[in-house]
């Protein structure tokens, strides 16, 4: 019997060792388990802050995309308002006449249309007739003979550049009215093989003066015409310039002595 107890308390205390062995094991294993958990965690934790700051890293670059979109069209749009703001500024009232009398008025309104509607428009278009004579012996037929030009211009900065234009001469008719004064027609000098013909029937006696007009004086009238206009819109247009010549600067403004008075 002794013998039997001494063998059960050997295997009792084997097992109680194996049990003791056992339990470390288990903690052992529940450590390495908490330890891994607690690795998991942390890498779950550096995963979440990685994608997290990714995501706000991408926020922020689309941020900064639509940023410089909206800045883009912001500038597309401040560039057009410029343009259209320049464009405003750019834009000329149209061509009337500076002078007093009613006669003229007349005469360049006319000019204006009738010749005006023979080139395509541009800022401004200004008559400029070259007067050879004036006949007003009969106020039923008033008599304007000359070189009746007209040219349109586009304002570039301070300087009025000619973009279309042409010479009309003959004989203009107007007739005076109780109201004021109409155009009754136009005798036209025909061009080509026409021309001499033609210009001296509408001319008659003179024709010398109109064949022999003095073109540096006919550019000065024009150079006035221009000036007494940019004085009258109160305009800061300092010369004009055909294509292909040197600008002119405009004289000083004379609107009160440049036109005759043939109201008397």
């Amino acid at each position: 019997m002794r013998g039997y107890r001494y063998i059960a308390a050997v295997l009792m205390a084997a097992g109680a060792v194996v049990l003791m062995n056992g339990c470390g094991s288990a903690k052992k294993a529940s450590d390495g388990a908490s330890s891994v958990s607690t690795a998991e965690n942390r890498m779950e934790e550096s995963n979440s802050a990685a994608k997290e700051e990714s995501i706000d890293t991408e926020e922020t670059k689309a941020s900064e995309a639509i940023s410089k979109e909206n800045d883009s069209g912001h500038a597309v749009l401040d560039e057009a308002a410029s343009k259209e703001k320049n464009n405003e500024k750019a834009a000329l009232p149209a061509y009337e006449y500076p002078g007093p009398e009613l006669y003229y008025t007349v005469l360049y309104d006319y000019m204006a249309k009738e010749l005006g509607q023979y080139f395509d428009a541009a800022d401004v278009g200004i008559p400029c007739p070259v007067i050879i004579y004036e006949d007003e012996r009969n106020k039923e037929d008033i008599r304007v003979y000359g070189d009746f030009q007209f040219y349109n211009y586009s304002l570039d900065s301070d300087t009025l550049k000619t973009e279309s234009g042409g010479s009309f001469p003959g004989c203009i008719h107007i007739k005076s009215t109780d109201s004021g004064y109409e155009v009754t027609g136009f005798d036209r000098v025909e061009d080509g093989s026409g021309f001499t013909t033609s210009a001296k029937k509408i001319f008659g006696s003179h024709y010398d003066a109109y064949i022999s007009r003095d073109e540096k004086e006919a550019e000065k009238t024009r150079a006035q015409i221009i000036a007494n206009y940019v004085a009258a819109n109160g305009l800061g247009i300092t010369q004009y310039q055909d294509y292909g010549w040197d600008p002119v600067k405009l004289p000083e403004e004379n609107i009160d002595s440049f036109y005759s008075n043939l109201d008397g």
